[in-house]
Order: structure tokens, then sequence, then C-alpha cells
């Protein structure tokens, strides 16, 4: 890179050795070298982007080196509950597949519409824990944590549908032209500046019309957020809080509160990380060994709680047995992930001990 002292050093100097300039008075001075620094940046710019194109592969394969050797560690101080997290989300994606192909026809037959919102929160719910998987063996568990509270939200989603009529799960699913309503006004709002195609005039009369048509049938707070929840929440309670609490899961908000500072831009994200220990300044702009345990525990809760509400619409002894499995196998991982990371801790605490408490002459190094 082009440092910014070195290019001051050289505007210093050509000062130095030119009189009529040095002459020149501070402010003067000042003015001529803003319009150096202003002329020269763009063809400077340029000049420092080619050297960094030329020398990118280099830096970039030295990157992805240290970046394979530190998750080959990661990977083995992590194996055990990673591995179990993994066997967790296929059974899981096997068992959903299995129940699909067994009972969507009996479904469409009885027009039962939960099964049909369960189906698709399960398979949302399978690929987001892939993500989470990813992010942890790639050593961001901040990211994992912030997909998880999705999967969380899902899992709330799963019990509400579950847990009321075939009507409240046809008003969620038609909930998504509200949605596509107001997803609407904003395209045609900024659409041009983004360079986007404008909308036709019957592409705006067709969602407009979708979306009337469901307030004129279900009342004016329909298209109101979480209108789909009135026929069950009162006006108050249309809220995930709300869903959240009728189903009982609101014992998970801490850990969800938690999840949304990673979201959201308030200042504790910036100040506090799970990839780092607690009494450390670190301020973390990369991956951590540390900090795995919350969001892999978590997202092993979740999946099987999903799971769960989908595979006992339709009980079978297989379902059911299914269902039992990945509970044991909820209380082996999040067992497992506390393991490791209290190990990490207690190894970070001899180590702090040592420098305390060891003079550095007597360090075999």
């Amino acid at each position: 890179m082009f440092e910014h002292d070195r290019f001051l050093k050289i505007i210093d100097k050509v000062i130095q050795e030119n009189p009529k300039i040095k002459s020149l008075c501070d402010d003067e001075i000042e003015s001529l070298v803003s319009k150096v620094i202003e002329n020269t940046i763009p063809e400077t710019s340029s000049m420092v982007l080619d050297t960094l194109k030329k020398n990118s592969m280099e830096m970039l394969e030295e990157r992805r080196l240290l970046r394979t050797e530190f998750e080959a560690r990661l990977q083995r101080r992590w194996s055990k509950p990673l591995n179990l997290l993994e066997t967790l989300i296929v059974i899981s994606s096997e068992a959903g597949e299995s129940c699909y192909e067994q009972c969507i026809d009996k479904s469409n037959a009885e027009d039962n519409l939960i099964f049909q919102v369960l189906i698709k929160i399960h398979a949302r719910a399978c690929q987001i824990s892939h993500e989470v998987l990813s992010l942890l063996r790639g050593g961001f568990a901040d990211g994992a944590m912030t997909r998880w509270r999705t999967l969380h939200e899902l899992a709330v989603l799963a019990f509400f549908i579950n847990q009321n009529s075939n009507e409240v799960a046809k008003m969620y699913l038609e909930y998504e032209y509200v949605e596509r309503y107001y997803e609407m006004v904003e395209y045609i709002q900024h659409a041009k500046q983004l360079g986007y195609e404008e909308l036709t005039p019957e592409e705006i009369e067709e969602i407009t019309s979708a979306k009337n048509d469901l307030v004129s049938r279900y009342g004016s707070d329909y298209e109101k957020p979480y209108g789909w929840t009135m026929k069950v929440l009162p006006r108050k309670d249309r809220n995930f809080k709300g869903i959240e609490e009728t189903i009982q899961l609101g014992h998970l908000r801490p850990n969800y509160k938690l999840a949304c500072n990673y979201v959201h831009l308030g200042p504790k994200a910036s100040s506090f990380s799970l990839g780092v220990m607690d009494g450390s300044n670190l301020m973390l702009a990369g991956a951590s060994n540390y900090g795995l345990a919350a969001p892999g525990q978590n997202t092993s809760l979740s999946l099987t709680q999903i799971s769960a509400n989908l595979l006992t619409v339709y009980p079978t002894y297989e379902r059911l047995m299914v269902t039992n499995i990945m509970s044991f196998l909820v209380e082996e991982i999040c067992s497992l992930f506390v393991e490791v990371q209290r190990e990490i801790e207690d190894e970070e605490m001899v180590m702090v001990w040592i420098q305390r408490t060891i003079p550095l002459g007597f360090v075999d190094t």
C-alpha cells in the first residue's frame, strides 16, 4: 500500500528543496498541498490499485493458507460437538424429506394448511442450520448467533401455527400478498434511483387488488404488522414477543436479545463479541476459536423444536422415534459445546497465571 507518512515526507522534501515554495506563508503552503493531493489522488489511487491487483494472488494465497490452518485447529478442538450437530441436521433433513413424500398427498386432500406451513418452515430451518454450521466451522460465533436468531423465530412460528387452527395457517400464507404490496410501494419509490425497471400499471393493479381483497375479507387490521394473528392475539400482543409468550418460549428471550445486537446498529455489538473472552480488550475483526457454545447449543434446540412440530402432525412410530432421538442428541450436543468452551477458558486462565507468576527470564522459549 502507498503509505500516508511516506507521501507527506515526499511533499515536505519538495517544499524544503524549492525556495519559492518555502518562502510562502503557512496558509499558502497548506492550500498548495491540498491542491496537489486533490489533483494526484485519482492517478495515484489507480496506480496503487494496479499494484494491488498484480500482487493480490500472493497475498490471498498466504491468507488462505493461514485460514486453512486455523480452521483445521478449530475443527480438531470442536470436532465432537460440531460433528454431532451436523449429524442432527442430517437426521432432521432426511426425516423432513421422508415426511413430505409420505404426507403431502394426504395434506392436500385434507387441505391441511398447518402441515404445509410447517414443511416450508422445516425446509428453511434445515438450510439455516447448515449456514450456522458453516459459520461455526469458520470461527464466526457472532454470525452464527444471528442466523440462530432467525431459526428461533421459525421455531416460535412453528409452535404457534401448530397450536392454532387451519384458518390461522391460511391467514399466515395469504399474508404474503400484504408483504408483497408494501415491498412494491418501496420498489416504486426507489426503482428509478436504483436503475431498476418500473412496474407496469397491470402489475401494480394485480398486487394492490390481491392485498385489498384480503383486507376486505379479514378486516383492516389484517394489513397491519402481524395482522395474520388477529384471530388469536389481542391488538397489543400482535408482535413477535406476543407470539413467543403465547407459546411459552419467552425464557429464550435473553438469548434472542443478545443475537439481535449483531443484527442491528446498537453499540453493544461493537463492544461485546461471543468470540472474545470476558476481560479482554480485543476488538475482533475476524474469526475466533472461542464462543461457539451458545449458537451451537441454540441451533440444536431450535431445529429439534421445529422438527418435532412437523413430525407430530401425522405421527407414526418412526417419526416419534426420530423426534426422541433428536431430543437425546440435543442434550449431548449442548453438554459437549459447554465442555470444549470451558476447556479453552481453563487453558486461558493457566496462561494468564503463568504470565503473572513466572518471571520472563525463566521461561524457556
